[in-house]
């Protein structure tokens, strides 16, 4: 796991997984140069339970933090976890079932339930548990693991496709998903066995066209891949994008309102389908942030003759 600023969530994603049924297991965390304390919750744990290892680092991002973590890693398999999701007690147990159960399962995740920033459920996202049909859908059909942080993989196949790749400052979990499911098969647990906070975040316009590009720039290379063409031009443009990135990293960017209104919109959507008159709240929010969102005021209105009766709670992001 890798952790940079999250003091208010890591600890119960940290017991998420010390509470595991399955117990024999090294958990290494590296604390990205974080400064709100993060690191220091992260030691208190370690002093209570020695499976913990703490690596503080000066901050260089997820994937170098990854790609840390896995080299100073030991264990036949590799799980992954994210800093503000957690894992539900049988997780590591039942994905190791799956992945012992067929020798050409190379790595595998689960069900994964979505929520919202503050827990509310929001979907529950499912991938196939047949093998050749579940690696069919991740190469041909970009349905891979519901999360990064769901899955669980072996280590020799991780080393056998060169792990994570530095270049790739996004999109490091789908570019190796590719590069594994070209060499071994993928499947997932039928069981919810991993929860996936969607946060409102405050990214801006820019790097949300970044992060799409480096997702593109995965599939181009597997399709270079799959031709027998080299995947060089592609990882120049990551490796470009990712300077970009380190270089604007530190600037004061402005919140990309409407980014932060189609995160609103989303949120408040699959409440309303849900039934949960939480919608609202982020419903105000999205009319608040872009008034000529016009969805927004139908599914506003929508909200509003389902709930007539419920208050409107400040949002806070």
């Amino acid at each position: 796991m890798s952790v940079y600023n999250d003091a208010q969530r890591v600890q119960a994603s940290v017991a998420s997984i010390l509470g595991q049924t399955f117990t024999d297991f090294e958990f290494i965390v590296i604390n990205d140069g974080s400064t709100d304390g993060t690191g220091e919750i992260l030691d208190l744990l370690a002093a209570q339970d020695g499976r913990l290892q703490v690596i503080h680092q000066e901050n260089t991002g997820l994937t170098k933090a990854l790609i840390r973590g896995c080299a100073t890693a030991k264990g036949e398999f590799i799980a992954r976890q994210d800093a503000d999701d957690y894992s539900l007690p049988d997780r590591l147990g039942q994905q190791l079932a799956l992945i012992n159960s067929n020798s050409r399962l190379g790595f595998v995740s689960c069900t994964t339930q979505y929520i919202g920033p503050q827990g509310e459920p929001l979907s529950i996202i499912k991938r196939s548990e047949t093998p050749e049909h579940a690696t069919q859908e991740l190469l041909h059909h970009r349905q891979g693991p519901p999360a990064h942080g769901s899955v669980l993989f072996r280590s020799s196949v991780y080393d056998a496709v060169s792990g994570y790749r530095p270049e790739f400052y996004f999109a490091q979990d789908s570019d190796l998903w590719l590069r594994m499911a070209q060499k071994v098969q993928f499947a997932s647990v039928p069981a919810v066995l991993y929860v996936h906070r969607r946060e409102m975040g405050s990214t801006s316009g820019l790097n949300r066209v970044i992060q799409a590009r480096f997702g593109e720039l995965g599939q181009l290379c597997k399709t270079a891949r799959l031709q027998g063409k080299s995947e060089v031009p592609y990882l120049e443009e990551a490796q470009h994008l990712r300077t970009q990135i380190l270089t604007r990293r530190g600037q004061k960017e402005t919140p990309d309102r409407r980014a932060l209104a189609r995160a609103a919109y989303f949120l408040g959507s699959q409440l309303l389908t849900n039934g949960d008159r939480r919608a609202i709240g982020y419903l105000w929010q999205t009319v608040s942030l872009c008034p000529t969102h016009w969805r927004s005021w139908c599914r506003l209105a929508q909200s509003l003759v389902q709930f007539p009766f419920a208050k409107v709670h400040s949002l806070t992001y």
